[in-house]
């Protein structure tokens, strides 16, 4: 299990990290409190065949398209609300059940589906589908990243993520000391914690092949398997 206090153990000890982690601290109480009280463990049970079931029971996404939709920014992430399904859950569900449980649930309907009625209520019917679209393409992305966080926990490295690390550290998933991005592109949580004694270091899984699973584009499973032996080299030299 990893918990919020892990996090911060871990990641806030830098002037920049410890300046970010106040700014996020004093703003909004209900994000902080509940951020603060989340406990991540089903989410590394998470199997990469659950993963895939999940993909194709998703819809496609359209086009969000309606500018109070594509810039809505509520007050919970998408994160925030994915890790908590997943846990409430003890698993991952499926897009239906999902969906069902946004609005089921008292604190995920809080986070999501109570701000998404409002914004379309301001926006009106044309928002409707957009909204949909975006919930599902976050949804989508969610999954990608619960794929590389299964396929190279299937290997035997204790990945782990939480979304306080994610949304205030900038840090999407890690192993020990060595921070991983498997999204490709600039390593977000660097500027953050370039300085940090014991020094961090990062790693870019190098993902530059995708394939189709239902409505979700999962990174190759041949370039995952590459990666997590390249990493179990980097972290267990011979």
């Amino acid at each position: 299990m990893t918990t919020a206090l892990d996090v911060r153990r871990l990641f806030n000890v830098t002037q920049e990290t410890r300046l970010h982690f106040n700014h996020w601290y004093g703003k909004r109480k209900h994000v902080v409190e509940h951020v603060m009280a989340h406990r991540a463990a089903a989410i590394h049970r998470v199997t990469v065949d659950e993963v895939e079931a999940a993909c194709r029971s998703a819809p496609p996404p359209g086009p969000t398209d309606v500018p109070e939709i594509r810039d809505w920014r509520p007050d919970f992430a998408f994160a925030h609300v994915a890790h908590h399904v997943v846990e409430v859950l003890g698993r991952l569900p499926c897009w239906p059940e999902f969906r069902e449980f946004c609005e089921a649930d008292e604190r995920a309907r809080a986070m999501l589906w109570t701000p998404a009625r409002e914004v379309i209520a301001e926006v009106g019917a044309a928002g409707r589908e957009a909204l949909r679209n975006r919930v599902v393409s976050d949804f989508l992305g969610f999954l990608r990243d619960v794929h590389v966080l299964a396929v190279l926990r299937g290997h035997g490295l204790d990945v782990r993520v939480h979304p306080l690390a994610d949304t205030v550290f900038k840090v999407d998933a890690w192993v020990e000391r060595l921070i991983l991005n498997p999204r490709g592109g600039p390593q977000r949580s660097e500027a953050l914690l370039v300085h940090a004694m014991p020094p961090f270091f990062f790693s870019d899984l190098g993902i530059t092949e995708f394939t189709r699973v239902g409505a979700a584009l999962l990174p190759s499973r041949a370039q995952l398997d590459r990666a997590a032996r390249r990493l179990r080299d980097v972290l267990h030299p011979a």
